[in-house]
């Protein structure tokens, strides 16, 4: 976590003087000034105005920032620039995390989450997988007293938000909040759905959960916010191996509570990759799927801007466009960005071509064999200075798209 009062008074000055320089270029080339303004804009707006909100005072809740997808954000080494930018900017707001320790390697920047005793822990990747859950794609449930289920984190903490399904069979939570005494927390609703248990801490780094022992509970992720005014909130979620289809598997009520809980000022939906090596998809059939979470999501958070990541460019031995050495180009990649890239452009989203930004067809393969390499052997995953390079990359498609205006047309608004 990082941020600083000298940082963000520096990059505001930096905004705004940047603000005048546009109003500069408009007054002298106002037509030409606003084509372009258009274009960069188209997908933001909503996203650009939290911004301006937020710097003008004018709201006290963070900017937050939702981002679902697969393994390449699984890890905070492509989301880590981008969290740390705005966080540069505005100071952490926190964030939140997958319950316990999901998967093996889970190690979010700033925290350290640790998991003991007998918990049951159920992933949404299957396509069998059953029972709730909800953007975080784990579930971890238990009903044994003994088990716990820890987090230190390295900024002091405000305020924890548990995110539970409850049953009206389901037990209650013991937490601990540093070292003030264990709360004992229900967990039971009368009809199934999400229950969010929002308690209050004095600035602590550590915190424990354990069932009370009183049947099981069910915990889908928890929140770490801190007491910075307005600060900034970027939740990161993802999967390994995920497609979108892995949302279908996610309970549609606890996706729209958690997301309408959080008012996100934007989502940013990285699937695709995966999709992109599947010989054979069926690009409609994906298109439908894609397009209809995005209007989930635009039911449960109306004020927010949606984003589109195209996919990174990616190789395999096999099948595929050639790319030498072996490696060829899995022939659904650029279909599956077409795909997003239409779809963003009829619902008014934001598109990011993951795999230009790289440098187009093939550019995995020479990340590859670049000295230092940028990806690994496989030619899908990013090492972490080429997940920095693409992070820059997204983030200054983000914050360089001012909102200079409202003048501009959404995409697909045209007649």
């Amino acid at each position: 976590m990082t941020g600083s009062g000298s940082v963000q008074r520096t990059d505001r000055l930096w905004f705004s003087l940047r603000a005048v320089l546009a109003a500069l270029l408009i007054s002298v080339f106002p037509a030409a000034s606003s084509a372009a303004s258009c274009d960069e804009t188209r997908g933001l707006e909503k996203f650009h105005k939290a911004i301006e909100d937020v710097e003008g005072g004018l709201r006290s809740r963070p900017l937050t920032i939702l981002h679902l997808g697969d393994s390449h954000i699984a890890l905070d080494s492509f989301t880590r620039g981008l969290r740390n930018q705005w966080a540069g900017i505005f100071g952490s707001a926190g964030r939140g995390l997958m319950p316990g320790v999901p998967f093996r390697y889970y190690a979010p920047d700033g925290f350290k989450p640790e998991m003991s005793g007998n918990w049951d822990i159920a992933s949404s990747l299957p396509a069998n997988a059953t029972g709730p859950f909800g953007i975080q794609g784990f579930r971890v449930s238990s009903a044994d007293r003994n088990a716990v289920m820890s987090v230190h984190s390295e900024s002091a903490v405000s305020r924890v938000v548990i995110d539970v399904y409850g049953t009206p069979y389901s037990g209650a939570l013991l937490l601990k909040l540093g070292d003030a005494a264990t709360l004992k927390l229900s967990t039971k609703r009368d009809v199934p759905g999400l229950v969010q248990l929002s308690v209050p801490a004095a600035n602590v780094h550590e915190v424990r959960l354990m069932p009370a022992g009183t049947g099981d509970v069910h915990v889908l992720g928890w929140s770490f916010l801190s007491s910075v005014s307005p600060g900034m909130r970027y939740d990161s979620f993802g999967v390994v191996a995920a497609t979108a289809s892995i949302t279908t598997r996610w309970d549609r009520q606890t996706v729209r509570a958690q997301i309408a809980a959080m008012k996100p000022d934007l989502v940013i939906l990285g699937f695709g990759t995966n999709e992109g090596f599947n010989n054979g998809l069926d690009l409609e059939a994906y298109r439908q799927l894609a397009g209809g979470f995005a209007g989930e999501i635009e039911e449960a958070a109306p004020d927010a801007s949606i984003a589109l990541l195209g996919p990174f460019d990616g190789a395999r031995q096999g099948t595929g466009e050639a790319c030498g050495d072996g490696w060829m180009t899995p022939p659904k990649l650029d279909g599956v960005r077409r795909v997003l890239r239409d779809l963003a452009a009829a619902r008014g989203y934001f598109f990011w071509d993951g795999g230009a930004a790289m440098g187009g067809r093939c550019a995995a393969n020479e990340w590859a064999k670049a000295d230092p390499p940028l990806m690994y052997a496989d030619r899908v995953h990013l090492r972490p200075a080429g997940a920095e390079q693409l992070a820059s990359a997204l983030w200054t498609a983000l914050k360089g798209q001012e909102r200079r205006g409202s003048s501009c047309t959404r995409a697909g608004d045209q007649g």
